[in-house]
C-alpha cells in the first residue's frame, strides 16, 4: 500500500511531464494613447522609469503619434538625459515635421548642450507657428542670447514676459533670463 502511493505518485509526475507544453499568448490590452496617459500619470507621482516605459510603449504602439515622444523626451530633459531627450525629438519630428512643441523642446535640449545655432533655427519655426507663445519665445531668446545676440534676445524675453501667465514658473523663468542679460 505504501509502494502503491508512491507509484501513483511517480506516474502522476511522469504523465505531467509527458503533456504538450502550453503556449500561453498575452495581448497587451490597452491602447497608445491609453498607455501614454498611464506615462503621463506616472511621470506626475514622480516614477520617472515608468513614466518611460508607458511611453514607450505608446509609440511603438502608434508609429504615426508624435505625443508619446515628446512626453518621453520631456522625462529625459528633466533628468538632463540631453541626449537621450533629443533623439526623443527629433523622433517626434520625423513622425510630425511641423510639431512646434517637439521642435521648441529640441531645442532647448540643443541650448543645454551649448548648440544655440542649431537652437535658433528651430525655436524661429516653433514661433512661426506660435508668435505670442511665451514658452516658444522664451527658447528663441535663450538662444539668441547663446548665439551672443544680446540685443534681439532681450526683444525676445521681453515679448515672451507680455504673453506669459504672471503667476506661472515661466513668467519668473523669462525674468531669470533678462536678469541674466542685464548682469552681463
Amino acid at each position: 500500500m505504501k509502494h502503491s502511493k508512491y507509484i501513483l505518485l511517480i506516474l502522476c509526475l511522469f504523465l505531467g511531464a509527458c503533456s504538450m507544453p502550453r503556449l500561453v499568448v498575452l495581448s497587451d490590452p490597452l491602447s497608445a494613447e491609453e498607455h501614454n496617459d498611464l506615462g503621463v500619470a506616472y511621470e506626475y507621482m514622480g516614477e520617472t522609469e515608468l513614466a518611460l516605459r508607458e511611453y514607450e510603449l505608446a509609440f511603438r504602439r502608434n508609429k504615426d503619434w508624435d505625443q508619446p515622444l515628446i512626453n518621453h523626451g520631456n522625462v529625459h530633459a528633466g533628468m538632463e538625459n540631453w541626449e537621450k531627450a533629443e533623439q526623443s525629438y527629433k523622433k517626434a519630428l520625423e513622425r510630425n515635421p511641423d510639431n512646434p512643441e517637439a521642435m521648441n523642446n529640441l531645442a532647448y535640449v540643443l541650448i543645454m548642450q551649448d548648440r544655440g545655432s542649431e537652437a535658433l533655427d528651430l525655436s524661429s519655426r516653433a514661433v512661426e507657428y506660435g508668435p505670442k507663445n511665451p514658452a516658444f519665445l522664451n527658447t528663441m531668446a535663450m538662444a539668441l542670447e547663446n548665439t551672443g545676440n544680446r540685443h534681439k534676445a532681450t526683444e525676445k524675453y521681453l515679448k515672451a514676459l507680455d504673453h506669459a501667465p504672471v503667476d506661472s514658473d515661466l513668467y519668473e523663468r523669462i525674468k531669470t533670463g533678462l536678469k541674466s542679460l542685464d548682469e552681463q
